[in-house]
């Protein structure tokens, strides 16, 4: 389905998905082969599936997982209040949706414990009592399993080359002729609950760093441009060109190529359930300007949370000398995402779709990233 419409996604993909199921099984007749589980993700409502399918698929076990949850995620301020509010009812289909599942994955042990979090604090307005021990069952069937990260060295060539309309809003090859800047990748989309306004704090900050004696800094913003842009990240382009050396999509060869010469990757996300991209540019080696928050703590190690690149040029990011620092911080990073290598992660994830198949619904086997 096209990307677009969440709300309507969650309201009404389940009985779309089941409708299309009826008229397919009917169209494949006595061809038609059962499946053994079914596998759905956050942005579809199970319970309104389940019930909807044909009566044999109902008892077939339903998998879960949760890549994002509405509890937790950040409404923009350009919604109106009474929608906002109308709006809770998503993150009680979330809940349903847990409930109607037999087992379900968490990207994150954040996301599924800020789910926990904000649906108590929902729950904590409604006139009616709480549905029973729903927290005990939950953890009962949840399991943390990060997503596939492809590291950038196995990607294919010329992978996802289309770049939309938005390929290049800015591209300044003459800032290639500083082989001694600091090259910072800000790899999110470019929309309110990714931080726009505090990206623009941060270049203000190291212009003014820059001018006593400070890294310059140049920017690489990989992230997806749409219709509407922050009115903050037009303020940033226009201030910062002669320091950004590209802003927008990039083929993902190109996009790879630009992680590999760049040396920090930059977060300033208002939510962030995992976190593929910013794990992509870890992986390829930036160093964490990410701060003590969401699910970062389980991407990085400890001493590489809140670092950004004027501690390093201090030495005040730890004991040893910056390089040396830098070197160890990035093998540790890379022990702590290798639960999200493609490879290992796909097991893991088929690993609890072939249990669910078999029925194997034991108590809480969580296996976290780190």
């Amino acid at each position: 389905m096209a990307g677009r419409g969440p709300r309507w996604r969650l309201r009404h993909a389940g009985m779309l998905f089941a409708t299309d199921e009826r008229a397919r099984r009917q169209e494949a007749g006595e061809r038609e082969t059962d499946p053994e589980v079914i596998f759905a993700t956050s942005m579809l409502a199970v319970a309104d599936l389940r019930a909807a399918l044909p009566d044999d698929l109902r008892s077939k076990p339903h998998v879960l997982y949760m890549h994002e949850n509405q509890a937790a995620y950040p409404v923009s301020d350009h919604v109106e209040k009474t929608v906002r509010d109308h709006d809770s009812h998503l993150a009680f289909t979330n809940l349903a949706s847990i409930e109607a599942a037999d087992r379900v994955l968490w990207n994150s042990a954040w996301n599924r414990d800020s789910f926990v979090a904000g649906m108590e604090e929902i729950l904590a307005h409604s006139p009616e009592r709480q549905a029973d021990r729903w927290q005990d069952r939950l953890m009962g069937k949840s399991v943390i399993a990060p997503p596939p990260i492809e590291p950038p060295a196995s990607s294919r060539t010329g992978e996802n080359d289309d770049t939309g309309e938005d390929a290049a809003v800015l591209h300044n090859s003459d800032l290639a002729g500083y082989p001694d800047a600091v090259r910072v990748v800000w790899p999110h989309r470019w929309e309110h609950d990714k931080g726009c306004d505090e990206l623009l704090q941060i270049a203000r900050e190291a212009r003014r760093r820059e001018t006593q004696g400070g890294p310059r800094i140049h920017w690489l913003v990989l992230g997806e441009r749409f219709a509407r842009v922050p009115d903050s990240m037009t303020t940033f382009l226009a201030e910062h060109h002669d320091r950004i050396e590209h802003a927008g999509r990039l083929p993902r060869n190109e996009y790879h190529a630009t992680l590999a010469r760049a040396d920090w990757v930059l977060s300033t996300a208002r939510h962030e359930f995992f976190g593929m991209a910013v794990a992509e540019a870890l992986l390829a080696d930036c160093l964490p300007w990410l701060p003590n928050r969401l699910s970062y703590p389980e991407l990085v190690p400890p001493e590489g949370l809140e670092l950004t690149p004027w501690k390093i040029a201090s030495g005040s990011a730890g004991p040893q000398g910056g390089t040396v620092f830098s070197s160890e911080l990035r093998r540790a990073i890379r022990d702590t995402l290798a639960p999200a290598i493609a490879s290992t992660a796909v097991s893991r994830i088929e690993q609890e779709i072939l249990g669910a198949s078999r029925g194997e619904f034991g108590p809480n086997h969580e296996q976290a990233i780190s």
